[in-house]
């Protein structure tokens, strides 16, 4: 009885895996070196953590339920994948500190490199925002490409093995449920016709399975609370496409952006230059008034309703090269893994499994990064990895607030019913930001700043731009002005 585990799973006991026997509780102590991390989850997010976990692990195992083949191929588990995704300037100087060179692999994939201000066309719900040099470096990028350079560096770890191809069905906890010792799963696909059940040992199990995660679910399969669950819906879907630029044309702007902010604007989009050759792009509205995705003349009359021009533009004078593909763009959504008082130890959430967002406001890779950043620095200075993954939820919290406030006060207009307080206050500043900011390059390159999170929004509250936004200016360029 002494050493019975207890099982979160939905079938039989499984056997073994005899590798992960060898190995789940080896430590290479010639290296000082922890014994083996398993990592759920091989997107963005996963990859960020496999490569932290790789300084003090002699072995982490990233296991995947989608096939990962060469190259940038899409696949199911990220139908995301599709539509456009942004990495905010913080969250890309975490990636280039951890992967040193991979803004150059992206820009040499002919992902381009930019000044944010100077760069992007973007429509505020009040006018169009500066066009001019704010000193913050941006990079535009399809997902599918970000992902294929991150992982191509992480399979070059020696650490680091990767196993695809695995869909993980529970968890296995210690006799007393006080920690976390083995992911169990099951092949799938042609390699295991049999889908024998598969034990993989563990010193530290990381979830960056993303929205689709069901740690709450297993937790509570084994008698644990489970975890508080904050939700602010979003009715948006994206329909986004892949376009051709035509030959020789040189594009006066590398992103185009209009930014929804209900009730007052409902519909918007964007449109990203993934390569020198193709824009990405993405019309986003409440379901029930976006046109379905293959009816292109519908969609091209509902791009040129939106006053941004760029987007009814491209669809007109590129060729399109793939299908038009429609998904919801998923709301915010924030399990509360550290306000668990009887969470396993050895066992931390990072990334959507965690805190999800509204992909519209482009925070969820940047926190992800930071997220990732906090991991390797309290594996830095732990002697172990006990105690760890408390220490990490409480901080990951810390990490989130900001930007949960900023996406739920905006998405909080969806709602018929009154915003909260705290909500009701970022709504009213936000619109103050947005409303001055079309009217003074001044006050926007901090905004900047801001939303790509280099620095905190309580910037914005110095006495020196609150000058800016008790004031108007006279405004420049018209209202016309298209970017």
């Amino acid at each position: 009885m002494g050493t019975a585990r207890h099982m979160v799973t939905g079938g039989r006991r499984p056997g073994q895996d005899g590798e992960a026997r060898r190995t789940a509780h080896r430590t290479d102590r010639t290296r000082g070196a922890w014994g083996h991390a398993v990592v759920i989850g091989a997107g963005f997010t996963g990859l960020l953590a496999a490569r932290v976990l790789s300084a003090r692990f002699a072995r982490v195992t990233v296991v995947e339920r989608d096939r990962l083949p060469p190259g940038t191929t899409h696949r199911s588990g990220l139908p995301q994948g599709r539509h456009p995704h942004g990495l905010l300037a913080r969250g890309a100087d975490i990636v280039e500190e951890l992967f040193p060179g991979i803004r150059g692999d992206l820009a040499a994939r002919g992902a381009p490199v930019f000044d944010f201000g100077s760069g992007f066309a973007t429509r505020l719900p009040h006018g169009w925002a500066p066009r001019a040099t704010v000193g913050v470096e941006a990079q535009s990028f399809d997902l599918t490409a970000l992902e294929s350079a991150l992982c191509d560096r992480v399979r070059a770890l020696p650490q680091v093995r990767f196993r695809d191809g695995f869909a993980v069905e529970g968890l296995e906890l210690s006799a007393d449920r006080r920690r976390a010792v083995a992911v169990l799963g099951r092949g799938r696909g042609c390699d295991d016709p049999d889908r024998a059940p598969v034990r993989i040992g563990a010193d530290l199990v990381v979830d960056a399975g993303g929205r689709t995660s069901r740690l709450p679910a297993w937790l509570a399969a084994a008698g644990l609370p489970r975890p508080e669950e904050r939700r602010v819906a979003s009715p948006l879907v994206y329909s986004s496409r892949m376009y051709e630029l035509p030959e020789g044309e040189a594009p006066e702007w590398l992103v185009s952006f209009e930014m929804t902010f209900p009730p007052l604007v409902s519909r918007g989009g964007a449109a990203i230059t993934v390569d020198g050759t193709h824009r990405l792009v993405s019309l986003v509205a409440p379901a029930g008034q976006l046109p379905p995705p293959r009816d292109d003349a519908a969609l091209r009359e509902f791009a040129g309703s939106l006053r941004n021009p760029h987007f009814a533009d491209v669809m007109t004078h590129s060729r399109p090269t793939t299908p038009a593909y429609r998904c919801p763009v998923g709301g915010n959504h924030w399990i509360r893994y550290h306000r668990l008082r009887r969470c396993p130890d050895r066992l931390l959430v990072l990334g959507d499994a965690f805190c999800a967002f509204n992909p519209v406001y482009g925070q969820g890779l940047t926190v992800a990064a930071l997220q990732a950043r906090l991991l390797g620095r309290l594996l830095a200075g732990a002697a172990a990895p006990a105690g760890i993954a408390r220490r990490f939820q409480r901080h990951a919290a810390r990490i989130v607030l900001f930007p949960w406030l900023t996406a739920t006060a905006a998405d909080q207009g969806w709602s018929a019913a009154p915003p909260p307080p705290v909500a009701r206050c970022v709504r009213r500043f936000l619109d103050t930001v947005m409303r001055r900011a079309p009217e003074n390059p001044v006050l926007y390159a901090h905004f900047v700043r801001v939303q790509n999170m280099l620095v905190s929004p309580l910037v914005l509250l110095r006495p020196s731009l609150l000058r800016h936004l008790l004031r108007r200016t006279p405004r420049a360029g018209g209202e016309a002005r298209a970017g």
